[in-house]
């Protein structure tokens, strides 16, 4: 059962949220690092070979052990060591470079892509062939890697130039499931210990299947003779056919668990005044909460708590898309639980415009202050930042056990505080 946790532990370290600036980072110093690291890459490699014990696995009868390490060692790396990435990552150059933070990284071009080393490339991409591996926007999709882990290029096969897609960037790969479950734990890292009202986080399966579970909850409360008002938290995605995310706010009474008290739908575009999918949102909400014929349904008493944040695709170049909702939903998650924590009877009986004036204020990220969106081009720069120190959570995540065992300055090599 997904609901919230409150001990805090290293997945869980929620990222520094203060709004970001621009790396000053030069590209001779990313060049420096990059070509450092490779060495460092290769120079394992070569001790793996000579120690490995998995036979004709690296030298053909017409290759050297030097071409082998440029091209097919690290793939064959991957492929016998069951632990490969957390393997690389025991070793201090290597987990030195994977783990900088983003003001030790020179991004490139409008796009917002990071410059990095063509093994660490190598590595995210090989990662990714590895479940509860993948490296959250750092690595291409399997069908875009070629036979050393490489990322290659789509070809218009009329045109014969190179077809830009969302994948292709840094910047506009989607959330995996990886990233999801860091920004979950880190929603849940937000729960005091007391509230007057407690605080569920829902984040399985799409929006009706979270809606299926807190009926679940509040049932299941009830049973045990729980009689106080309960708010669940929801951030997922709509449906299997629908990759955008939303959030929402739900007040229960365990009592009457057929009938929420309140429906707050927090969504991210909101063009024409109503998010385009809102009858759809309706139609989950009455299925999960039906009520007898002649009833009132449940949907009419839905709120609309949303922002227009995010950029419509329409007309906007593949490498500026904006594919950013699980950082804005997790951001208004997170705000919904601070006023849920602050001022309870703001969420009992506060009008939607003033819950979304404070949610938007505890929102620096995205707002300078309330209903106050920031310049799109901060936005961006932040969005940017989120998808590297995601990355650097996950990998943090694969070496907790080396992280809490550091000392103060190792420490500020790998912090968990993702600054």
């Amino acid at each position: 059962m997904n609901i919230a946790f409150r001990t805090l532990s290293i997945e869980d370290s929620p990222m520094n949220y203060e709004p970001t600036s621009p790396t000053n980072y030069t590209k001779e110093r990313a060049d420096w690092a990059n070509n450092a690291f490779d060495h460092a890459v290769k120079q394992f490699l070569r001790e793996w070979i000579d120690h490995s014990t998995v036979e004709g696995n690296h030298v053909d009868e017409d290759s050297n052990t030097d071409e082998f390490i440029e091209h097919g060692a690290l793939r064959s790396f991957f492929k016998h060591q069951d632990d490969a990435l957390e393997s690389l990552l025991r070793q201090d150059a290597i987990a030195r470079h994977l783990l900088r933070p983003i003001n030790e990284v020179y991004f490139e071009n409008d796009a917002y892509e990071p410059m990095l080393a063509q093994f660490e490339k190598r590595i995210y991409n090989l990662a990714a062939h590895r479940e509860h591996r993948e490296v959250p926007f750092r690595y291409s999709p399997t069908s875009r890697q070629g036979a050393h882990g490489d990322t290659v290029g789509l070809v218009d096969d009329v045109t014969g130039v190179a077809k830009e897609d969302i994948g292709m960037y840094f910047g506009t790969r989607r959330s995996d499931e990886t990233a999801l479950t860091i920004l979950a734990n880190q929603l849940r890292a937000e729960i005091q210990d007391e509230t007057i009202l407690p605080i569920h986080v829902i984040t399985e399966g799409y929006m009706e299947d979270s809606l299926r579970r807190v009926h679940t909850v509040a049932t299941q409360l009830g049973e045990e003779g729980k009689r106080q008002l309960h708010c669940f938290v929801i951030q997922r995605r709509h449906a299997a056919h629908d990759r955008h995310l939303g959030a929402a706010l739900l007040v229960m009474d365990s009592q009457q668990p057929d009938l929420p008290r309140r429906i707050i739908f927090c969504d991210t575009l909101n063009p024409f005044g109503q998010p385009p999918w809102w009858d759809k949102f309706r139609e989950k909400i009455d299925i999960v909460f039906p009520q007898p014929a002649g009833q009132t349904p449940v949907s009419d008493r839905l709120e609309d708590g949303g922002v227009n944040l995010q950029r419509l695709h329409d007309g906007v170049p593949v490498r500026h898309q904006d594919i950013d909702c699980a950082f804005y939903t997790a951001s208004m998650s997170r705000a919904l639980i601070q006023v849920i924590q602050s001022n309870p009877s703001l969420i009992l009986t506060g009008s939607i415009a003033d819950v979304v004036s404070e949610m938007t204020a505890r929102m620096p990220d995205y707002f300078d202050y309330a209903n106050q969106p920031r310049d799109p081009a901060l936005v961006r720069e932040e969005n940017v930042a989120y998808r590297w120190k995601t990355g650097r959570q996950a990998l943090q995540n694969l070496m907790g056990a080396k992280v809490i065992g550091l000392t103060m300055p190792e420490l500020e090599l790998y912090s968990v505080e993702l600054a």
